[in-house]
């Protein structure tokens, strides 16, 4: 169980890859896809190979973090 959680949290994502910053807005990471692409336009669009590089690279591990800080957090709604 534990290598098939790892193999899904890791590795190369061609949607995050083909998406960039719009992958990670969608996917409910905002703030981080802003940032993305705000770092895209300040370097006029030079960066942009390795912002889409880095979002295939850490996109499926940067969404499953975020996943399991969503499941760990206390809610008396839960209860």
């Amino acid at each position: 169980m534990t290598a098939q959680l790892h193999n899904q949290s890791s590795g190369w994502s061609w949607k995050s890859f083909l998406l960039g910053p719009f992958w990670y807005a969608g996917n409910g990471m905002v703030s981080k896809g802003l940032v993305l692409l705000l770092i895209a336009i300040i370097t006029l669009g030079f960066g942009i190979p390795i912002i889409w590089f880095y979002c295939g690279l850490k996109g499926k591990s940067d969404l499953h973090e975020k996943q399991i800080k969503e499941r760990s957090q206390f809610s008396p709604n839960k209860i």
